[in-house]
């Protein structure tokens, strides 16, 4: 059955808006069963596997609806993925077909049969190692759909702009909350700030989700909330204080969420404010100023979900989740279940705890921690205070080797300040090992595709430039 005819239809407002198109979800359906027909003619079997290119993003939706209703698998990529990186996908999952401008069989032969696969196949966003490709079956993007529109109260009439490319779990995952919600998708091929800003004008948009680089360009462009806006999802990565205030002191309806690919995207997310967005409660900015060592405050956990975490006053270690939202398991050429899950559980990255109220407090990815001079060091901890300075509109830590000291950290920020002032702040907040050693202030942070900064190539970046200072002096 098709995303949309697995939902709730809404009887007047469309289904799906892509730029100057409208679809209502009868002609969504009718679309999806006609492109399922001519797709089971050309060979595509229940259980099988079609890759295909994120954009344009309205080509690849209309695709996963046929896709579902024959009871095939979507893989979606990087529209600008090479051609050798495509194949490496096609031989990580088996795939059988590659829709492009039209469909073709893979030809790659697996050195087994494969099992059948689940609804979806998609990539993690390697913002900090390999990516890796998860399945997700049906019913667990399904109870991912419900339980997020449970906590944000989506219900037909909503309009949920979608700027997050289709092929991360934070963007495609909006098809299903809206499908089932009987919403609006006002689908947009990537995030474009200015695009995004015009539509928020135009439109009574009530939803959008972003990471917070997304969330920083917007508000250098126009830092007045739209009326009709109700949640700003905010995820995919740690958020600064600093980012949050400017945010929720506009009047932006910030919510912060935690999620992955691994678990269908969100397993927390903060209850939705109440105007005034920027005072009261969890409704205010309980984040401190410079940072203590949490990095954000608790969110709750949604209805599903089984976490495995010390409470607050224990050490830290890292988060396991169990349960309705988990993934069926990491792609492999046999497509066997399992992978990556030890009785049900996976083991997240992510370092942090639960307090006495349920709440979730996360504290940075585990991999994040670096020894400098005998001492553990988080950097996430180091990069909230740096996005605390003023003037600083966003900020990168990247930790560099070093042969005295372990480790020497740069931090890599966007702004009005200078160095000194960065690091006049930072010596305020920050002590002995935790200090970057260096303060880089550039025009942009490289990016992923999904938004998120591209750690990798920001430290390949900081480590060239600091080889050829030092080989001049």
């Amino acid at each position: 059955m098709c995303l949309q005819c697995a939902g709730k239809p809404a009887a007047i407002s469309p289904a799906l808006l892509t730029g100057a198109e409208a679809w209502t979800s009868a002609e969504l359906c009718a679309h999806a069963h006609d492109h399922a027909r001519v797709l089971a003619a050309a060979g595509v079997r229940s259980g099988q596997v079609v890759l295909a290119p994120d954009a344009p993003a309205r080509d690849l939706l209309l695709l996963h609806h046929a896709l579902s209703d024959l009871g095939a698998a979507v893989l979606p990529y990087r529209s600008n993925l090479t051609p050798a990186a495509v194949q490496q996908l096609v031989i990580h999952t088996s795939a059988e077909w590659h829709w492009s401008a039209q469909l073709t069989a893979t030809g790659y032969v697996p050195p087994q049969p494969p099992c059948p696969a689940p609804a979806l196949l998609i990539a993690t966003s390697g913002s900090s190692g390999s990516p890796k490709v998860v399945m997700l079956r049906n019913d667990t993007l399904w109870a991912s759909a419900q339980a997020v529109n449970t906590r944000l109260g989506l219900r037909a009439g909503n309009l949920w702009l979608a700027c997050l490319r289709l092929s991360h779990i934070g963007g495609i995952s909006i098809a299903y909350r809206t499908a089932l919600a009987g919403a609006t998708l006002l689908l947009h091929d990537g995030f474009n700030a200015a695009a995004v800003n015009a539509d928020l004008r135009r439109l009574p948009v009530t939803h959008m989700s972003l990471v917070p680089p997304m969330l920083a360009r917007l508000l250098e462009i126009d830092p007045t909330p739209p009326p009709s806006l109700r949640v700003l999802l905010v995820g995919g990565q740690a958020l600064s204080a600093a980012l949050a205030q400017r945010a929720l002191a506009a009047g932006w309806p910030l919510v912060r969420t935690y999620g992955m690919t691994e678990t269908a995207s969100q397993i927390a997310t903060q209850i939705p404010p109440s105007p005034p967005f920027s005072k009261g409660g969890d409704e205010g900015v309980p984040f401190e100023k410079g940072g203590s060592g949490e990095i954000e405050p608790g969110i709750a956990l949604l209805p599903g979900v089984e976490l495995d975490a010390p409470h607050c006053a224990e050490p830290l270690r890292r988060l396991r989740v169990r349960g309705a939202l988990v993934m069926a398991g990491y792609a492999t050429p046999t497509r066997q279940l399992g992978i990556g899950l030890t009785d049900g559980w996976f083991e997240t990255a992510d370092l942090g705890c639960l307090a006495a109220d349920g709440q979730v407090h996360l504290h940075g990815r585990a991999d994040a921690v670096r020894v400098i001079g005998g001492t553990n060091v988080a950097l996430a901890r180091v990069e909230t205070v740096v996005n605390a300075a003023a003037e600083v509109t966003e900020a990168v830590v990247v930790a560099l080797a070093d042969d005295v000291w372990g480790h020497r950290l740069i931090a890599v920020y966007r702004g009005s300040a200078t160095p000194a002032e960065v690091q006049r702040h930072c010596q305020e907040h920050l002590r002995g090992a935790e200090l970057p050693r260096c303060y880089l202030r550039v025009r942009q942070l490289p990016l992923l595709a999904s938004g998120k900064y591209d750690r990798q190539r920001l430290t390949a970046s900081v480590e060239r430039l600091i080889r050829r200072v030092e080989a001049r002096q």
